[in-house]
């Protein structure tokens, strides 16, 4: 693929839909939208989004690659990607793409993680998500930040501080919501409750990784990978060190257009 072409990437995810403008190895511009109940028209906006922060018109694009879990749903009038791409195949070359001695990915998503391990190339060898019964954990964080009445940012801070250990349930995100609640009306320190909100979701992550070779160096992606709490639970729990790459959550549609051609 020729470095002097544009190349825009979208990943429609279950929470987010997100849009990268790429020339050659140069991210330009990048945007986020919610994907609400129309992915076409949330990659719409995320794309326009992303041309404008990235100064250029959509008429200059030389081509669009679809990823995530409704990359098959985004096709609209004035929107027909090149082509599609698996996000465990976009998660992989996007994560490589950022961190060329990466080998393990781990996604926090906000409806599904997952890790997946590649080689030198940045090819995908292996690949494991959670089970049904932890869907969800990006929702519930969202949600609890909001039954605390903070922001995700602040949720984050506040686990930092806590100075008790507490547990909410081990069965699903419902249920841990509803152990939250508990917690807050019996009075319990909101640190304390963000830490054991935080502790909770990553343990899901966490057991989940386990289950395949996490082979060095690790890295986080997905939204969640910007809060310092989560990264160190994860680094407790899985006993490795990880780092973040940079625009943690764009790591899927960067990928796609890796996969496609560009960024070479």
């Amino acid at each position: 693929m020729n470095n002097e072409k544009f190349l825009a990437g979208l990943d429609a995810g279950h929470i987010n839909t997100k849009a990268i403008i790429m020339k050659g190895r140069e991210i330009l511009g990048y945007a986020a939208v919610p994907t609400a109940c129309d992915p076409a028209a949330a990659a719409r906006a995320a794309l326009n989004d992303a041309l404008r922060s990235a100064g250029i018109s959509g008429g200059a694009l030389n081509g669009i690659v679809a990823t995530g879990i409704f990359r098959d749903a985004v096709k609209a009038p004035a929107l027909d990607p090149a082509a599609s791409v698996p996000e465990y195949v976009a998660d992989a070359k996007g994560a490589f793409f950022l961190n060329g001695n990466s080998r393990t990915v781990i996604d926090i998503g906000g409806n599904v993680h997952k890790a997946m391990s590649y080689d030198q190339n940045g090819d995908l060898l292996d690949v494991i998500q959670n089970d049904k019964c932890a869907d969800g954990l990006g929702i519930f964080y969202t949600s609890m930040a909001k039954l605390l009445g903070v922001s995700e940012e602040e949720l984050s801070r506040l686990a930092l501080k806590s100075t008790k250990s507490i547990a909410v349930a081990i069965q699903c995100a419902l249920s841990a919501e509803s152990d939250a609640i508990d917690l807050m009306c019996q009075g319990a320190n909101a640190a304390d409750i963000a830490d054991a909100v935080t502790r909770f979701m990553v343990e899901r992550v966490a057991s989940m990784s386990t289950c395949m070779p996490l082979t060095k160096e690790i890295v986080v992606a997905g939204g969640l990978a910007r809060s310092q709490a989560v990264i160190n639970h994860l680094q407790r729990l899985i006993k490795r060190e990880v780092s973040v790459v940079s625009l943690p959550e764009y790591v899927g549609a960067i990928g796609a257009v890796v996969s496609y051609g560009g960024g070479k």
